[in-house]
């Protein structure tokens, strides 16, 4: 009986820290990306996206990269420009990087944040100018164009 809760045990610990989920895996509920709590899902992603958010640079696990998202406060840029890196309403995010579309899951491919169709930028410094994967349909055909409004 003791050989037996033994083998148990040893299995579930392997299990527990040898099939972690890794940032960009699919999920349902945060408790699918991280036991701790120290990553969340993105439900609002196809799938689900295992993140951790509100990161800052170089605060991601090794697989990942922090992307910042929501940099413009008023779309039609009137007269104030401002840093992109941490703006008022910025939120900031753990990415999977990657280097072509097969390192990403299905439904995703791997983009430089200036080709998603919405405003996003790379706040990392050790990994500045990685790709990572992006939902499908959030990436441009063609890189977008810097806004004019982000300095």
């Amino acid at each position: 009986m003791v050989r037996r809760s033994g083998l148990v045990l040893a299995f579930s610990a392997a299990w527990a820290f040898g099939c972690q989920p890794k940032i960009g895996d699919e999920c349902v509920g945060s408790v699918d990306c991280s036991q701790q709590g120290d990553r969340l899902c993105d439900t609002s992603q196809p799938d689900g996206y295992c993140t951790a958010f509100n990161c800052q640079p170089d605060g991601c696990p090794e697989e990942a990269v922090c992307i910042g998202f929501g940099l413009e406060l008023d779309p039609s840029c009137s007269a104030e420009t401002y840093d992109p890196r941490w703006p008022r309403f910025e939120r900031t995010f753990c990415l999977l990087a990657c280097e072509e579309d097969g390192d990403c899951r299905e439904g995703y491919r791997c983009a430089a944040p200036s080709a998603r169709r919405a405003s996003s930028i790379d706040v990392d410094n050790e990994l500045a100018g990685s790709k990572v994967c992006f939902p499908a349909a959030e990436v441009a055909a063609e890189p977008a164009a810097t806004s004019p409004c982000v300095r």
